[in-house]
């Protein structure tokens, strides 16, 4: 807001610095909706349950891209993840032949996860399902 573009790639690339004026924007973009609570592991369990049960396909983004990109069809992306500062452009480059190993890896980090083991024994620990 008001301050001059950095463009990068010709992408601006502005970015905030102030508490007060990121805490006001954040509350913009809230609206309505309440803080969220849930703590970092809890968010991660659930990253790993929902993208390696539920999520079947589509873009993930961070932002709103719709009036940048036309809506198109997303049935066929696994695992592309939009470049925020490059709208259009996956930065997660995930070959289908790897869906299926990726999908088994996240199942595996909620299965152990869930049972309240800890992450480290997650990392160190090359059972697969």
């Amino acid at each position: 807001q008001n301050e001059k573009a950095r463009y990068v790639n010709g992408v601006d690339c502005r970015f905030c610095t102030d508490p007060a004026k990121i805490e006001k924007e954040m509350a913009y973009l809230r609206g309505s909706r309440e803080l969220n609570q849930e703590d970092v592991g809890t968010l991660l369990l659930e990253f790993f349950r929902y993208f390696g049960h539920e999520y079947r396909s589509g873009i993930i983004r961070i932002r709103d891209t719709r009036s940048v990109l036309p809506p198109g069809d997303e049935s066929k992306c696994f695992l592309v993840v939009d470049n925020p500062f490059e709208v259009g452009k996956d930065v997660a480059n995930v070959d289908v032949s790897q869906h299926n190993s990726i999908r088994k890896e996240f199942r595996r980090a909620w299965s152990y996860l869930s049972q309240g083991r800890h992450f480290i024994e997650l990392l160190s620990n090359r059972d697969r399902l």
